[in-house]
């Protein structure tokens, strides 16, 4: 029990590094914004390079009631956390990596069968922003648990207030049409909320 404690304290340091780094980058665009309008002094680019930045800090906006990444991907000897957006320390390496990111990709499809050289596919477990648990799968040994009991709960919590983000809980079905070429016509049938990936059903 420990050593599981010690984990989840690493990975709520790493939480709490993220979302600093996150705080460094929406800084930077704030600065940019803020002399935007001197760009070389045209003021269709200022205008322009304004509207953008503007896009730019909302994005970067951090909501402590939301976590920042809701997996981890353990490849290779290298652990990559995955979330809503991507955020870099300040050499540039990723500290969070956007759930749309192709390596991302692997915390969706990869399986016992079909590992896709993934070690271990860790889930978090979040209250209120506050990281509380994890589960593992060891996938690179061939063991998968079945269905997530952190998965479910996130799926099972009650709909209230806005419409709450789903990224963290797409399957593999959805996943591939979340990803399809934007020239396939995919037709999905459900009603709302149900997340149906089977077309006709």
């Amino acid at each position: 029990m420990p050593a599981l404690e010690t984990e989840l304290a690493a990975e709520r340091a790493h939480l709490d590094a993220s979302r600093e780094a996150l705080r460094r980058m929406r800084e930077r665009a704030e600065d940019l914004f803020a002399t935007g309008d001197q760009v070389a002094g045209d003021p269709f680019a200022a205008e322009t390079l304004g509207r953008t930045l503007a896009r730019r800090i909302a994005d970067l906006a951090d909501n402590p009631d939301t976590p920042l990444f809701f997996g981890r991907l353990d490849i290779e000897k290298h652990e990559y956390h995955v979330g809503r957006r991507h955020v870099t320390d300040t050499a540039g390496e990723p500290m969070v990596l956007d759930w749309r990111a192709p390596l991302s990709r692997r915390f969706y499809q990869a399986s016992a069968a079909d590992p896709q050289d993934v070690d271990v596919r860790r889930r978090f477990g979040f209250v209120k922003g506050e990281l509380t648990s994890f589960e593992d799968e060891h996938l690179g040994r061939g063991e998968e648990q079945g269905t997530s009991q952190i998965l479910l709960d996130e799926i099972e919590r009650p709909r209230v207030g806005p419409m709450r983000d789903i990224v963290a809980t797409i399957q593999p079905e959805q996943d591939a049409l979340v990803r399809a070429e934007i020239d396939e016509s995919v037709c999905v049938q459900g009603a709302p909320g149900t997340g149906n990936p089977n077309p006709g059903i």
